[in-house]
């Protein structure tokens, strides 16, 4: 496979952030107002490397074995496409729910706007409801954070 200078970006961006749980590399491949759109499921977005690692750091502390495998990844232009399977097992708390040990596999899909080799947007979609469920959240509660 031929793969891009921004198809490279986000398989780092996977591997660095969430696989190896390298945070610096939040502040190396986001740009200042970078905005991570639905990332703690639909409506809670982040905005700029700052908000996006504390939604990291809540979400690695929930599911603190977390791995990413890319599926399928592509891109053109400014714009890469990447579908990815996460497995998730919950550790430690979300919130005031403690943990339950429940391991999950979670389809992920995102889009992902770069320029100048740094993240400007992305727009997530994932199985937010799954990842809840596996920690106990309420039935009403529909975001991570």
């Amino acid at each position: 496979m031929l793969e891009n200078e921004n198809t490279a970006i986000v398989r780092r961006w996977f591997e660095e952030v969430w696989n190896q749980r390298r945070l610096e590399t939040i502040d190396e491949l986001l740009t200042p107002n970078a905005v991570a759109h639905d990332l703690g499921g639909q409506g809670a977005s982040t905005t700029g490397p700052e908000e996006f690692r504390n939604a990291a750091e809540q979400l690695l502390s929930a599911f603190g074995e977390t791995h990413f495998t890319v599926d399928d990844i592509f891109g053109i232009g400014d714009r890469v496409a990447v579908r990815l399977t996460g497995r998730l097992k919950n550790t430690g708390s979300l919130g005031l729910l403690p943990p339950t040990g429940a391991e999950i596999s979670v389809p992920v899909m995102c889009i992902v706007h770069l320029k100048d080799g740094r993240i400007i947007e992305g727009w997530n979609c994932w199985d937010v409801a799954t990842a809840l469920r596996a920690a106990n959240a309420p039935a009403d509660q529909c975001t991570l954070f």
